[in-house]
């Protein structure tokens, strides 16, 4: 064998072993979080305005939506409940956490606060009422058949700005953080076919929506929110003290108590803008 083929398997061995230390270093720092995180308090800022848009199905959409009167939810939503419900759902998240979570009311005790404190301002929040198309097909003897229908779609949109608060820092860094949580009409149903008759036909059941559901999507959205700051911030945290940047291949979630995971999903904040002050004070 020549000599040069000898040497691969050393660097094949060298290059997991890499890979592997720089994995478990990732894990190791994310735990190092996890037992330091009741030494991180959270100022949350609600929002002062929901915003409603509703947009019916259209060939040619209108960029503004219409009218929320003729809307099949948002025209009977409470929004004050709505927010109600997010927030309450916001905050027992990230108190199962173990984090300390104070309002604008506590803002004094939050900046006396001795350890690391962030803060999360709901910019703005919206909820969208749309109808969405969806279409079913099988081939079947050759022919294509199509089944449509029109489903109710609802959506909790949240935008964060995220702020460190440091004593020694005169601009303390902001980034843009975005959440999205939905819910929709279901449509379980398959293509049938009798064959005495050679009728094709779609059987199915329709699960819509209802408006309790739309109140549910404001809890659920809360939560997951909640969960959001969670690993963006333990995400963060890795970054700083490793240099693994918070990718797909390196973005953890929190399973448990004790248990961190690699995220396959992509359910965490979008990231829309960031300042150019770096994580220096996370």
């Amino acid at each position: 064998m020549p000599a040069h083929l000898k040497t691969l398997p050393i660097f094949f061995v060298l290059f997991v072993t890499l890979i592997f230390s720089s994995c478990n270093s990732t894990y190791r720092t994310a735990r190092t979080f996890l037992e330091q995180r009741n030494q991180f308090a959270l100022m949350i800022v609600p929002p002062t305005n929901t915003f409603l848009y509703y947009y019916p199905f259209e060939e040619t959409p209108d960029e503004d939506g219409a009218e929320i009167e003729y809307s099949m939810f948002l025209k009977d939503l409470n929004t004050e409940r709505a927010s109600e419900l997010f927030l309450k759902a916001l905050y027992e998240q990230l108190a199962d956490y173990n984090l300390k979570v104070y309002g604008p009311e506590e803002f004094e005790e939050f900046l006396s606060y001795n350890g690391k404190r962030y803060i999360f301002t709901i910019a703005q929040t919206e909820i969208v009422e749309a109808e969405k198309p969806q279409t079913f097909k099988a081939l079947i003897d050759t022919i294509l058949y199509r089944q449509d229908f029109l489903l109710q779609n609802v959506e909790r949109n949240t935008w964060f700005e995220f702020v460190v608060v440091d004593e020694n820092t005169e601009n303390p860094e902001m980034e843009v953080l975005y959440s999205t949580f939905a819910k929709s009409d279901y449509i379980d149903g398959q293509f049938r076919y009798r064959a005495f008759s050679g009728e094709v036909f779609y059987e199915y059941t329709a699960h819509p929506i209802t408006l309790e559901d739309v109140y549910q999507l404001n809890s659920m959205a809360g939560s997951g929110s909640g969960r959001y700051i969670f690993e963006y911030l333990m995400n963060r945290y890795v970054e700083k003290n490793t240099g693994k940047t918070m990718d797909s291949m390196h973005y953890k979630y929190h399973k448990d108590e004790d248990v961190v995971r690699r995220s396959k999903t992509d359910q965490r904040f979008i990231i829309l803008e960031s300042s150019e002050t770096g994580t220096d004070n996370l």
